[in-house]
């Protein structure tokens, strides 16, 4: 299987968190932001640790085991 479509995949979930960041993290409209903000730090969270994860992983494995 040839190894950059795992980097472009990679690449574009990325890209879809940094979205979804800014999105969930610029809602000057929302009046209860403080009350909100742990459940939004969750979110962030979650998210970071879906895309960069595995980004890493593939990243990782392009680089030491399948080059």
């Amino acid at each position: 299987m040839p190894h950059f479509p795992l980097i472009l995949i990679s690449a574009v979930i990325c890209v879809g968190a940094l979205v979804a960041t800014l999105m969930i993290g610029m809602k000057p409209e929302d009046k209860n932001y403080r009350k909100h903000t742990k459940n939004r730090m969750i979110i962030l969270s979650s998210i970071y640790v879906v895309t960069f994860v595995p980004a890493l992983v593939f990243t990782i494995l392009y680089f030491f085991f399948m080059r």
